[in-house]
């Protein structure tokens, strides 16, 4: 986790300036540029923070198996209460 961070940190000039030139198929002479190394960095940010790996685990943590049981109590027991109602099945 503390290298993926420090591998994104410790490159982010790299990451910031690498370009790719487009070609704009016949309109003028000079080709599009475009950011690719920023948008390779945000789907890398992205990826990490999807895994997980971007902030220490805490192995204290109740599984998301056990929430989401713990939400579908509690939405069960607010529409029984009128509170909430119960939502519509699209087919």
């Amino acid at each position: 986790m503390a290298t993926d961070m420090q591998a994104i940190t410790d490159n982010l000039d790299l990451w910031t300036s690498a370009l790719l030139t487009r070609s704009t198929a016949g309109r003028g002479s000079g080709g599009r540029v475009e950011a690719y190394g920023i948008k390779k960095l945000r789907e890398l940010i992205l990826e990490l923070a999807v895994r997980g790996k971007l902030v220490p685990q805490d192995s204290n943590d109740e599984p998301a198996s056990e929430l989401l049981r713990k939400v579908a109590a509690e939405k069960t027991r607010m529409i029984k209460e009128g509170k909430i109602k119960k939502e519509k099945k699209f087919h």
